[in-house]
């Protein structure tokens, strides 16, 4: 069996969304924090969002579940596919619940360490823009972030 140079865990560094018409914005802000974890088996697990995000002292898990936001946290995960420079997530389970079931394409590029990806034109409010995700390989010994 072939490994895939993908097989690891990443950190995120950073997550930009560019318009068609050039404008960029980052939908968890310029400090992001993550990790993309891809293994052997072809499953893979995703978990980004915004590192000022804020924290609950919330004990009531009912309350604390009430202030969740996609605008501020994105989780997936599923099986994978690599064919060439483009990997294939399907989408088992999301924090967003119209992601589940569906197939989510990305471009890639690795470079010393670090992963690039590049969505496919996304349906977000009025727009379709591409977003851009900066990942950096981890290693044993590696602090999180």
């Amino acid at each position: 069996m072939h490994r895939s140079p993908l097989v690891g865990t990443w950190q995120l560094k950073r997550f930009e969304l560019r318009m068609a018409h050039g404008e960029i914005s980052y939908p968890y802000g310029e400090d992001v924090t993550g990790l993309l974890m891809y293994d052997e088996t072809g499953h893979m697990s995703a978990i980004f969002g915004s590192a000022k995000r804020q924290v609950s002292s919330e004990v009531d898990l009912a309350k604390a579940g009430a202030n969740l936001s996609y605008d501020a946290f994105m989780s997936y995960c599923g099986p994978y596919e690599v064919s060439g420079e483009k990997i294939v997530h399907h989408v088992r389970m999301s924090s967003l619940e119209a992601w589940t079931g569906t197939v989510q394409e990305r471009r890639f590029r690795i470079e010393n360490e670090t992963l690039n990806l590049e969505t496919l034109p996304l349906v977000v409010g009025e727009g379709s823009p591409i977003g851009r995700l900066t990942w950096q390989r981890l290693t044993v010994g590696d602090s999180l972030f």
